[in-house]
């Protein structure tokens, strides 16, 4: 009997590796439980006793004659296996030939009820033999685990001493997996990744994980932990046991501030993020001891930003040129207060154009960052009564969940853009947000783009996209898309006959424009495919 295999990261071995390693000398038939061959044994156990389910603590592949079976009615026999399937045992093997010429039909039925594999042997093994080796291996197997972890813990650690970085912890989780590692956000922006040539690679990881743990930090999940398929087409050894050992030295990698700001500055951050309660007067002496100026009119843009090592994040923020920044590193984001002066009158600059504009213009410097840049808040001019602390507090945590739409968004324009305000990505929550139907219309506005795109990759869903969101200026267009005029006009004629309309008809100028934005994620995820 040799049955297909899937290869298995556990310590233990599965019911059909014995049955294939160990037991095909007797002759094994499965006769119930079919669906539970992958269940991982922890022990392998013989025993003629009737009342043994109270000394078995799960996971045991039980080995009997049935002798002690013997004279007992139907009924009796039926309540043995519901009672070894309520003690998690992983399977019972009888051998028949001695008690029974065949395993009793109720025995059968009550394991097909339950799903407890019954299996019959239909020739002798000594069982001490077969109890000797398995759980031998078992031992061994545990113990090749535990070397395994307990090194990569320990170079984990030596990175963390050397303030090396998470980079390198994924590079020692690859190497000691042999497999890919990729490490996402919760908010959905790729934080890092080892043994993958470029993003889209990383991403087909994702799509095709082998296993994966969750990074947790103050008890929150904070990221993903996602191991692909190993370099030379083995099976993973352990890697759900590994991943889960590495996420704790990887939460404190990623957490770990390395903000070179003021510490009280790091604190108020953290206390909004945080969302915890504060006086409009403690919020004034907090942010002025924090350096971040109060004086009257004050405005305070928050952000926050995701890199592949927070710390990239606080350097592309520390390095725009703005006046008083107050900021900290909570769960591998950061998150920034940025305080800009209020300038009013006629052709006074937006406050939140500012900041991003500062951001952008490092160019080269912000390297893989992505920012998101909130709505400002007037610390003079809030109205009485009013929670400033709470109006900055739901600010900067919904530019901590926006990220996800930023990376996004950029990966489906294709434009390298970084920078985005909160503001222009509240369009992608509300899409979020519409009942599904209306989604579903939405696209079909642009389904024949994409299937075009299909068959072709005549990039006409991502011209469109980009055309758009510069206004339909054909200059500004063809220089983000990096091509000709005369090509965007070609492209764009081509648009209108697929389509059958003009998208950048005003009447229908707002519905494309969400159309393409409810696809920007789904045509991105296809790309990485093919």
């Amino acid at each position: 009997m040799t049955l297909d295999r899937p290869p298995t990261d556990t310590a233990t071995p599965t019911l059909r590796e014995i049955l294939d390693d160990h037991l095909a000398v007797a002759e094994p038939r499965v006769l119930s439980g079919h669906e539970r061959l992958d269940a991982p044994v922890r022990w392998v156990h013989s025993s003629e006793i009737y009342e043994i389910g109270p000394l078995l603590t799960g996971g045991e592949l039980l080995l009997t004659t049935g002798l002690g079976l013997r004279g007992l009615d139907a009924g009796t026999r039926k309540h043995y296996v519901q009672d070894l399937s309520q003690r998690g045992v992983a399977a019972v093997a009888i051998e028949v030939g001695r008690t029974f010429e065949a395993v009793p039909e109720e025995m059968v039925r009550a394991g097909s009820a339950v799903r407890l594999p019954i299996i019959e042997l239909r020739a002798v093994v000594p069982f001490i033999d077969v109890c000797r080796a398995v759980n031998t291996a078992i031992a061994a197997r545990e113990v090749d685990e535990l070397r395994v972890r307990s090194t990569l813990v320990e170079s984990l650690h030596d990175d963390l001493a050397a303030g090396a970085g998470v980079a390198p912890m994924l590079g020692h989780v690859a190497e000691t997996l042999h497999a890919p590692v990729v490490l996402v956000s919760t908010s959905g922006a790729l934080l890092s990744a080892h043994g993958v040539d470029d993003d889209s690679a990383a991403w087909r990881v994702v799509d095709r994980a082998v296993s994966e743990a969750t990074v947790h930090s103050k008890g929150r999940p904070i990221a993903r932990l996602i191991v692909g398929e190993r370099t030379d087409a083995g099976p993973v050894p352990f890697a759900q046991s590994l991943l889960r050992a590495a996420a704790g030295p990887v939460a404190v990698g990623l957490t770990r501030t390395g903000v070179r700001g003021s510490a009280l500055a790091a604190r108020l951050v953290e206390d909004l993020v945080d969302a915890r309660p504060m006086r409009p007067a403690d919020l004034r002496a907090r942010l002025a001891a924090a350096g971040v100026s109060v004086g009257a009119p004050t405005v305070v843009v928050p952000l926050a930003a995701e890199a592949p090592d927070p710390r990239m994040a606080d350097a592309a923020v520390a390095g725009a040129e703005l006046d008083s920044v107050a900021r900290s590193i909570v769960d591998a984001t950061l998150y920034a207060l940025a305080a800009v002066p209020a300038g009013g009158g006629e052709g006074a600059t937006d406050p939140v154009d500012r900041v991003a504009s500062s951001l952008t213009r490092q160019g080269n410097r912000i390297g893989r960052t992505t920012v998101v840049v909130g709505n400002p808040c007037v610390i003079d001019d809030v109205g009485p009564g009013a929670d400033v602390a709470s109006v900055l507090s739901a600010s900067l945590r919904r530019c901590g969940r926006q990220l996800g739409l930023a990376a996004s968004t950029a990966a489906g324009l294709g434009t390298g853009r970084r920078v985005f305000t909160s503001r222009e990505l509240l369009v992608d929550e509300a899409i979020g947000a519409l009942d599904p139907a209306l989604r579903t219309e939405l696209r079909s506005l642009v389904e024949p783009l994409v299937a075009a795109d299909g068959r072709s990759s005549s990039d006409l869903v991502r011209t469109l996209a980009v055309h758009l969101a510069h206004g339909c200026s054909a200059t500004r267009s063809a220089a983000a898309l990096h091509i000709g005029r005369q090509s965007l006009y070609q492209r764009l004629e081509r648009i209108r006959t697929v389509l059958g309309f003009d998208p950048t008809d005003p009447a229908v100028y707002a519905s494309t424009m969400l159309a393409l934005r409810s696809v920007t994620r789904e045509v991105h995820q296809v790309a990485h495919q093919l």
